[in-house]
């Protein structure tokens, strides 16, 4: 038996007042099952070996269900160590044996259990000022003889001022100005900027540095005197309600105007991260240590010089005002009587971030100065306790961690490190460090986080080193991932090394960093994945980052000697590999496996399926949810994530399009093709795992949050603002299909509906899901009345010069969506234009997922197989022959970001459709065996670990059969449907079938 509390083997620190367990059984035979079963809870592990229970017996339970059954016991101790087991009747009646015995340990139940206290450095720092966030950017000419200006006000210092420009052909000139006040006033700093050149995407930057900072105050920005096509971006805004910055207002030839221009101020570098600790004395053998710290943004511990746990970039990303996440380590082993040294290094991840990035990350309201809440509880020979607490006693300096940003990558002195050797050991000389300051409450609730860290996962070497010009070495490491460097050597003291990370080169063979604040380098300062060490000196050193990851397949390293040695470090989510697909296809395999590389490299605490953007876009996540699910055991890491959306639901039930950090907007981007993945995650992680009390506890704001998507459409918006991103040969400046949104920001909205249907009839919500059933009857025959061309027999929008779009029609026939009467003229119509097409798919993120299905679905399966395994653009074998390793943002050569999770749609596919297995009933208790596209495979295989035990099910041809292999875990059923249309119904065990192909 494998036993699980709260969807974890013995977890360690959890905050959950009624834990959920969970077991896999075994057993000989076939058609074996659970009738029956019982929970002990002890306090005790002897008592358990006896078979009694001093905390909960759960008595016998006549019961199939053998995944998240919650306690029912007693209110649990904080702080306290548990022990359970549990037996199952089989499907005569027999009790079986009980299983190993598991445990867990509670956490903090309630605030009172905190003694500690938060504390830090104190610093206040103001934020940099940006003008414009993220919005539709119109291009302002800079003509001859002309000026465009723009006031700002900033809180605080400032050492440069940026602006992104949009450029023409060629190169060009103009002249920044930065004056006091508004247009007549002083000038402060000026700069002719010349040799302007736009990248991809027609942007550049101009920057004027300033030489000093200067203070806090009212500016105005100016630019002038152009050479060659200049373009301020900005934004229109006609209503002064509009206003995107009401503390200044843009101007044309020192005249104000309803316009707001791009503008973002570079403050001084922040302070070094710091260094905590505190010593103590423990007069008595240690039996037992526990430590519970939540350090912002990231935290390390140490205790007596040696490092607490192995987790990295701990705790995980949240929304730090709505809810932070500490973690508990055991710390038995790292203490000793006498005396002992606490020591915390901060970093700042996205709590404490400084440096200015377009998305506006150092803007959020949270944004401090790293503070970190830490409580050690021992136990000591003879019962005793002691608590050690974060408090005014403790001391801090800044730390060789000289400068880390989310986007930007760190820096670190090593001089510095080694003149702090011992910090975190009893009797380090503390004299020049200066007391902590309690720092403010960051505001979001405190919580454990149960669930498996970010951890090294994996070494790798580079497979290509070779030296540029200037010395620089460029070494490729294969594939794209997502962690860090190591570098080892000797290295004279005061050597700076750099080492530049990317997922791609550019056109001149040099890592490609594009444009700051620009679509491909959201850093606006321009310093993106950039690492720097300044050596000791002192013999052999090794270093590697300690609060930032990066996604790179290439690094660039100067400053250093080829002796230097280099290793990447995978840093991921450390979950479980839960499949094992395999195809007799290259290019079928080949999409399995890079998705595998993909997602993983996308999980940090949460799924950033782009780790260059690192953060949580919903659109990302609903194409590669369900493929993850099977891939991965997703259990804690969807579970963390659905939270970050339903605390970041804005008010109206608007779904943030980001999180974290949790981005809404006020209904400016109505995207149902993005934000719909929270009522379809909250559905598929329910029949995943069989859990009902997470459909239980997101409820309520699925609820609101599909009402807000039909009180939309009832308003008149349907364009869902991204609806097929990124198809073949998108236009750059806004790479959306051709036919608008609008089918479908509909059909996304029909398919919220139905998943939230099958929540309310889960939790008994019958006159909920009543409503809904006949609310989308309604909306399903609006939609064939606005779209379907019943003459043609295909789906149309309202865009006029669209043309016939393979999304339009493969949506509305994967949604079952169609009248009866006219699914086969859409078919047909569909298979006649990729037929028309070479065979090839014309879409984007919305259609290349459901394409395959809309295909086989209709009996066109060799059609989906054929267009999956293409080889020349656009295709992922298209991709492949480019080299990629991972899937890219788009269908193109010149793809932004190459590793994206979008395009992961069809993974789903060749699981439910090519191999054949897809549950019907929740936690595995019933699946469908039915593969049914077969084409020209030879074989398929697929080995899934659910959460009732391993389902296998393969293929292979033997002349004109196909012999079918199906394994079935102990207490499922596999309903088998054959190619010729027989039906079998299968109990657990292994099982061959012959049939004939059809």
């Amino acid at each position: 038996m494998r036993l699980t509390t709260e969807h974890l083997v013995d977890p360690l620190g959890i905050d959950a007042t009624a834990p959920r367990f969970g077991w896999r059984l075994e057993g000989t035979g076939t058609g074996r099952a659970q009738t029956a079963y019982q929970i002990l809870v002890a306090s005790r592990r002897r008592l358990l070996r006896s078979g009694r229970a001093d905390v909960w017996d759960s008595g016998r339970v006549e019961s199939t269900e053998q995944t998240a059954q919650v306690y029912g016991g007693p209110v649990l101790r904080a702080r306290t160590r548990y022990y359970w087991t549990v037996r199952a009747w089989d499907e005569a009646g027999r009790p079986g044996p009980y299983g190993r015995i598991a445990w867990f340990e509670t956490a903090m139940l309630s605030p009172g259990d905190w003694a500690a206290e938060w504390i830090g450095s104190g610093l206040d720092i103001p934020s940099a000022v940006r003008v414009l966030g993220p919005a539709g950017f119109e291009d302002f000419a800079l003509r001859p003889g002309s000026t465009l200006g723009q006031t700002f006000v900033t809180p605080g210092p400032s050492v440069a001022v940026a602006v992104l420009l949009s450029i023409g052909p060629g190169t060009a000139d103009c002249v920044m100005t930065l004056r006091a006040a508004g247009p007549t006033g002083a000038v402060i700093a000026r700069r002719a900027l010349t040799g302007l050149t736009a990248d991809g995407y027609g942007n550049a930057q101009g920057r004027l540095d300033f030489g000093e900072p200067v203070g806090a105050g009212t500016y105005y920005l100016e630019l002038s005197e152009p050479r060659g096509s200049v373009h301020w971006l900005g934004v229109r805004h006609d209503d002064p309600r509009q206003d995107p910055y009401p503390d200044g207002t843009g101007y044309a030839d020192g005249e104000p105007v309803n316009v707001d221009r791009w503008t973002c101020t570079i403050p001084p570098p922040p302070p070094a991260d710091p260094l905590l600790r505190r010593e103590f004395h423990l007069d008595g053998a240690v039996m037992s240590a526990r430590l519970y710290i939540c350090g912002l943004g990231h935290g390390v511990a140490w205790v007596n010089g040696r490092r607490v746990g192995d987790a990295e970039l701990s705790p995980a990303t949240t929304d730090y005002d709505r809810r932070l996440l500490y973690t508990t380590h055991d710390v038995t082993s790292l203490l000793r009587r006498g005396n002992n040294a606490i020591g915390v290094a901060l970093g700042r991840g996205f709590f404490a971030t400084r440096a200015p990035d377009t998305d506006g990350s150092n803007l959020q309201p949270w944004v401090s100065e790293p503070q970190v809440r830490a409580q050690l509880e021992v136990r000591l020979a003879g019962g005793r306790r002691v608590t050690i607490g974060s408090d005014r006693t403790w001391h801090y300096i800044e730390g060789p961690t000289t400068y880390d940003g989310v986007f930007n990558g760190e820096s670190h002195d090593a001089r510095r490190a080694a003149d702090l050797s011992g910090w975190s050991s009893p009797g380090f000389d503390e004299t020049s460090w200066k007391p902590v300051i309690l720092a403010r409450e960051p505001g979001g609730r405190l919580e454990a986080f149960a669930g498996e860290p970010v951890r090294a996962t994996r070494i790798v070497r580079p497979v290509g080193d070779k030296l540029l010009p200037g010395g620089v070495r460029q070494l490729d490491f294969g594939a794209v991932m997502s962690g860090r460097v190591r570098l080892r050597g000797r290295l004279p003291r005061g050597t700076i090394v750099r080492i530049q990370y990317g997922e791609k080169l550019a056109a001149d063979g040099r890592v490609s960093v594009g444009v700051p604040g620009g679509n491909e380098n959201p850093s606006v300062e321009g310093r993106l994945q950039l690492d720097e060490y300044t050596a000791s000196g002192a013999g052999e050193e090794t270093w590697q980052p300690s609060f930032t990851y990066k996604s790179f397949q290439y690094v660039e390293v100067s400053g250093a000697s080829e002796s230097l040695e280099l290793v990447a470090v995978q840093l991921n989510s450390d979950v479980a590999d839960t499949m094992n697909l395999q195809l007799g296809d290259p290019v079928l395999q080949w999409i399995v496996d890079t998705f595998a590389r993909t997602a993983a490299n996308g999980l940090h605490g949460f799924p950033d399926g782009s780790p260059l953007a690192k953060v949580g876009w919903t659109g990302m996540t609903h194409w590669s949810s369900q493929p993850m699910l099977y891939r991965f055991a997703m259990q804690t890491v969807f579970a963390k994530w659905l939270d970050d959306l339903r605390l970041g639901q804005a008010p109206d039930g608007e779904i943030p399009l980001i999180a974290p950090p949790a981005a809404t907007t006020g209904g400016f981007l109505f995207t149902p093709s993005s934000t719909g993945v929270y009522p379809y995650l909250v559905h598929r992680y329910w029949l995943a795992y069989g859990d009902r009390t997470l459909p239980a506890r997101h409820f309520e704001s699925v609820r609101k949050y599909v009402d807000w998507c039909v009180a939309k459409l009832d308003s008149g918006v349907s364009d869902d603002q991204f609806g097929d991103w990124y198809p073949p040969n998108p236009p750059k400046e806004y790479p959306r299909g051709r036919e608008g949104g609008s089918l479908v920001g509909v059909a996304f909205v029909i398919q919220s509906l139905r998943q939230g249907t099958a929540l309310a009839e889960l939790l008994g919500r019958t006159r909920r899901a009543a409503a809904w059933r006949d609310r989308t009857d309604e909306l399903v025959r609006q939609f064939n009345d606005r779209f379907l061309d019943r003459k043609a027999g295909s789906y149309r929008t309202e865009v006029a010069d669209a043309g016939y779009r393979q999304t339009s029609n493969a949506v509305p026939l994967a949604f079952d969506l169609v009248p009866t009467a006219h699914v086969d003229a859409v078919v047909a119509n569909l298979a006649a234009d990729i037929e028309a097409g070479g065979r090839h798919l014309n879409t984007g993120n919305v259609g290349t997922a459901t394409l395959p299905y809309a295909l086989s679905d209709h009996g066109r399966s060799d059609l989906a197989l054929a267009v999956l395994d293409r080889q020349d653009h656009p295709s992922y074998g298209y991709l492949r022959g480019l080299g990629a390793t991972t899937f890219w943002e788009s269908w193109e050569a010149d793809a932004r970001a190459h590793n994206d999770a979008t395009l992961s749609g069809p993974v789903a596919w060749l699981v439910e459709r090519v191999a054949g297995v897809e549950v019907l009933e929740p936690g595995w208790a019933r699946f469908r065996v039915a593969p049914r596209a077969f084409g020209r495979l030879p074989w398929a295989r697929v080995t899934l670990d659910t959460v009732r035990g391993r389902v296998l099910v393969g293929w292979r041809r033997d002349g004109d059969l196909v012999v079918l292999y199906v394994g079935v875990p102990v207490n499922a059923v596999a309903e088998v449907t054959l190619p010729n249309g027989r039906r079998h119904e299968l109990g657990s065990g292994r099982h061959r079938i012959s049939t004939a192909l059809r």
